[in-house]
């Protein structure tokens, strides 16, 4: 006769802090194969334990418990968890199925965990239309009444194909009739060959086995065989199972499609704890996103205003040194800076240079026309002015090499300060009134900003209320011709030199810094190297990077902190469902990657829904700097310029980036649940009442 398991000299003692409590003692019992045994016994007695031992949720303090030819005693928690997905069918008293599952899902959820054969569709359906619930498949277990969830358990018990079926109290929570019915099921059931082990307190349900087993203080009392077990319940059980052998990936893909789903429908039925655990890492990814495109549009805002003054140029500029410092060199006149010697010079020693443009600034000055008066920044240059910046005539011509040499009374006006003077026509061949002199408007140019194109993005309108004189026109012209230098000459607020090479911009730079340290004897100059200035920005902005790094960085880290934190509520509040996974054959990892799952799905969720609203930086930053504007001045103007002008610029490759290291914070932060979950002692987690 073949046995389907025997336990011999079975003992389990449970320290109760000093005291050892005995639950089992020295209990032997064999269980042929299609036999159907009921347990009984006064509460104490020891049944619910031997139950649990036999379904391999707990191990005996000694003893041996062989499983048809295998030792059970002292397996390794992942050789007890297979054990139990191969052999064993639990129906549970209180039902125990997965409150946020169907019926299907809930019946087809041992083969998540099964190495055996695989389970389709049709055979799921047919498990569900064996119990009679065939129009109940897709309901869920509160839409069913209590026989019906205890259908349910037995169809599910049934999924693996198991040895035997441990049937702990399954009438007790049911009505006489359905008790009937359940009972009726069972009957059935190991008619056609399975061995069954029901524990009952009622005598009437015991009755219905073929043999009952009464149990007290932790010891068998009594031992009696009601009916014989049939032959053909032995043979039918020893053919052996049948079935279609699924291939090792197809069992991964089906475990992870399964936990997948479970994951899913965990984060759909609690929105609310979904919706927190996404949002600490929604936050960081927005964080991260938004303050890179912002300091990726001030950078790139720095280097188009850079590149602007040429990559090959260099610029000398006049700088107001200090009184201390001025005083020491016991210079006691107030002009600094430049001078058109300097210029001149400089255009005359300075090798490898293409160009020289010199310009005079004279910030402020009141202007007047028949029309309008105003003010605006006086600018005396020469011709070649207009191509180092870039200006577009819209309406006559720029400034001449002629006009310069006869130092004629002419000028250009911005279109700006054009529309301002003369609002109602045309500005060219009109006169303007610059310090009592009256200048002919030949020309109208416009502002850089009418010029941008896309590698200028951002870029600040530049000359805006700019009239432009011939240099020696300003020089000897306009009240500037009373300041003079050092040496005597005509002040210049600005040298750009062009170079043929631009590896030569340092050494000509140094080179430039010592002959005016000589000429001047004080430092009121200033050398900037375009170049220079790149690398600078380029460094500046690394260390912006840096910096928002570290900040976005601590909000998924308080995100992270987030998820853990609503991950241990979660392991507490589904510690009954992690116990029934365990009891249908879940290891370890199982439930360790289920939330894990759960974890990466949630921060995943919060990710991209941050990309998304991450891309919308440049409309939303757009509109607020327009909202402060309208409704807010005060605010506005309190902005730095780069701010006002500023366009953020999205990184695309940190969003990849992003994504992924907002799963991965999902999955570090939830690893400690996942294992603390996993952990659980199954016949704990399974006694645990939410």
């Amino acid at each position: 006769m073949s046995v389907a398991f025997s336990i011999r000299s079975l003992t389990k003692t449970y320290e109760m802090g000093e005291e050892q409590v005995v639950a089992l003692k020295n209990v032997d019992i064999e269980v042929p194969v299609g036999d159907y045994l009921a347990v009984m016994g006064p509460s104490g007695s020891g049944k619910s334990t031997l139950l649990n031992i036999l379904g391999c949720l707990d191990s005996p303090t000694s003893g041996s418990y062989r499983l048809k030819e295998q030792e059970v005693t002292g397996l390794s928690d992942e050789e007890l968890s297979e054990a139990r997905c191969r052999s064993i069918g639990f129906v549970f008293q209180s039902y125990n199925l997965i409150p946020y599952l169907d019926v299907l899902d809930n019946v087809r959820l041992p083969r998540a965990y099964g190495k055996g054969k695989m389970i389709f569709e049709h055979e799921v359906r047919h498990l569900v239309d064996l119990v009679g619930l065939g129009d109940r498949a897709n309901h869920r277990p509160q839409q069913l009444s209590g026989g019906q969830q205890q259908r349910v358990g037995i169809a599910r018990s049934l999924a693996n194909e198991p040895d035997f079926i441990l049937a702990d109290e399954p009438t007790g929570n049911l009505d006489s009739k359905t008790t009937e019915e359940i009972l009726k099921l069972l009957d059935e059931l190991n008619a056609a060959g399975k061995t069954i082990v029901l524990v009952t307190h009622e005598e009437e349900v015991a009755k219905r086995a073929k043999r009952i087993v009464v149990m007290r203080d932790g010891e068998i009392e009594q031992d009696q065989r009601l009916k014989p077990v049939p032959e053909i319940a032995r043979e039918t059980a020893e053919t052996g199972k049948e079935g279609v052998e699924g291939s090792q990936p197809g069992k991964i893909r089906r475990a992870l499609r399964n936990l997948g789903k479970a994951a899913f429908l965990s984060m759909v039925t609690h929105p609310m704890r979904s919706l927190l655990t996404a949002i600490g890492v929604f936050i960081g990814v927005v964080s991260v996103i938004w303050l890179l495109a912002i300091g990726e549009g001030i950078a790139a805002q720095a280097e188009n205003e850079i590149m602007a003054l040429g990559a090959n140029n260099l610029i000398l500029s006049s700088k107001r040194p200090s009184d201390e410092e001025r005083l020491s060199k016991g210079q006691y006149f107030y002009s600094y800076g430049l001078t058109e010697n300097d210029y001149y010079k400089i255009r005359k020693t300075v090798p490898f240079q293409s160009a020289a443009y010199p310009t005079r600034e004279i910030n402020n000055r009141r202007i007047f026309s028949k029309h309008a008066k105003g003010r605006a920044e006086l600018l005396g240059c020469l011709p070649n002015f207009q191509d180092l910046h870039k200006l577009k005539v819209i309406k006559g011509r720029f400034l001449t090499n002629e006009d310069n040499l006869s130092q004629a009374e002419v000028c250009v006006l911005s279109s700006a300060l054009s529309r301002s003077l003369f609002p109602f026509g045309d500005a060219v061949g009109q006169s303007v009134n610059v310090d009592g002199n009256l200048y002919e408007i030949v020309g109208v140019v416009a502002p850089r900003f009418e010029l941008k194109d896309k590698s200028n993005k951002g870029f600040k309108e530049l000359f805006e209320d700019n009239l432009y004189l011939p240099i020696e026109t300003m020089w000897s012209k306009v009240f500037d011709y009373y300041y003079r230098g050092y040496d005597g000459s005509h002040l210049v607020s600005k040298i750009t030199l062009t170079i043929k090479e631009p590896e030569k911009l340092f050494s000509i730079a140094q080179m430039i810094r010592d002959m005016l340290a000589k000429d001047h004897g004080i430092e009121d100059y200033q050398v900037t190297i375009p170049l220079e200035l790149m690398e600078q920005a380029e460094n500046a902005k690394m260390t912006f990077v840096a910096l928002m790094g570290l900040v976005a960085g601590i909000s998924l880290l308080v995100g992270g902190v987030g998820i853990m934190n609503i991950m241990l509520a979660t392991v507490t509040e589904r510690t009954r469902e992690i116990g029934i996974r365990r009891a249908l054959g879940a290891r370890r990892s199982d439930i360790v990657l289920q939330f894990l799952i759960e974890t990466m799905a949630l921060t995943g969720f919060g990710g991209i829904l941050g990309i998304f609203i991450g891309l919308l930086c440049e409309p939303a930053y757009g509109s607020l700097i327009e909202f402060l504007e309208t409704f807010s001045p005060k605010v506005y103007e309190s902005l730095p310029p780069s701010m006002k002008e500023m366009t953020p610029e999205i990184v695309y490759w940190s969003l990849p980036l992003v994504l992924g290291l907002a799963v991965l914070t999902g999955v570090l932060f939830g690893i400690y649940p996942a294992r603390k979950a996993a952990k659980m002692n199954p016949v704990d987690a399974l006694r645990h009442v939410t």
